[in-house]
């Protein structure tokens, strides 16, 4: 199994990527940009190159003119074709106010992913609209407790307090999604250590936030047994270093045992009925 990376010690190239990713920003935004912050797996030290994404957090003073949006939203997207990893960025611009008060429901500037990837270069995002979305207090909560400043002023200096039932709440609309249908077999590992990750903060009930390779481990010492073998099973592909092709990434390119993988999903409807 690999190990995973954190931001200081991470491969070189992948550093030079995000630096030169900020750099980009720093030369489009001027003035306005306030800060760039890393959050996730690769602040957390969990970043696995064939599975991870580079979350990162862009503040700005004020809210951006639909050409300024669309040059930066354009401009990311040019860079991330030549990432040098599998996993995609994903980054939001928000205003200096979002940051402070965090709105709900909560607005950004710009998005990028994998999913805007192909809209932002067809031109199909309408950048005067305004536009929300529910992860954001759950990314600002991982960047006020564990995120790293790349750029700019200090997070303590930029981010307000996320109040706990908003980050709850965006976490378990994500877990709605998990635990619908058979989404689980779309995104087995993604999805095994993520409901693991939602039964530590809800045991715990400590407010912290966990990687999802600390929720795998917290299962595998207090979720009943016979599901051991399928969070380990997730935790070995989620870190293995074998390289994937971005279709493979969502199982890791190995198969799943769907019956295991549905038995989980009904435990965790049930154990998790009141929250979701």
């Amino acid at each position: 199994m690999g190990k995973g990376q954190g931001w200081v010690s991470c491969d070189e190239d992948i550093k030079q990527y995000v630096e030169q990713l900020v750099q980009q920003l720093k030369t489009i935004l001027g003035d306005q940009l306030k800060g760039v912050y890393l959050h996730g797996s690769l602040a957390m030290g969990s970043y696995y190159c064939p599975k991870s994404d580079i979350d990162l957090i862009v503040v700005v003073a004020g809210k951006l003119d639909a050409e300024r949006a669309k040059t930066v939203g354009v401009s990311i997207a040019n860079q991330a074709a030549d990432r040098p990893t599998t996993g995609n960025v994903e980054l939001s611009v928000i205003t200096g106010e979002v940051a402070r008060t965090v709105p709900a429901p909560t607005p950004f500037e710009v998005h990028y992913s994998s999913e805007w990837h192909e809209k932002i270069l067809q031109d199909e995002i309408f950048y005067s609209q305004e536009k929300i979305d529910a992860d954001l207090p759950t990314h600002l909560t991982y960047v006020t407790q564990r995120g790293i400043c790349l750029y700019g002023e200090p997070i303590a200096d930029i981010f307000g307090h996320v109040k706990w039932e908003c980050f709850l709440a965006s976490v378990m609309d994500d877990l709605k999604w998990i635990v619908q249908d058979e989404h689980i077999v779309e995104t087995p590992f993604y999805s095994v250590l993520n409901i693991c990750r939602v039964f530590q903060l809800v045991r715990e009930n400590n407010q912290q936030v966990h990687s999802k390779d600390e929720g795998g481990e917290w299962g595998l010492e207090h979720l009943p047994h016979e599901f051991h073998p399928l969070i380990q099973r997730a935790l070995d592909i989620y870190r293995s270093s074998e390289n994937v092709h971005a279709e493979q990434r969502r199982t890791g390119g190995k198969e799943w045992d769907k019956a295991a993988l549905l038995a989980f999903r009904d435990y965790a409807r049930v154990q998790l009925k009141d929250f979701i």
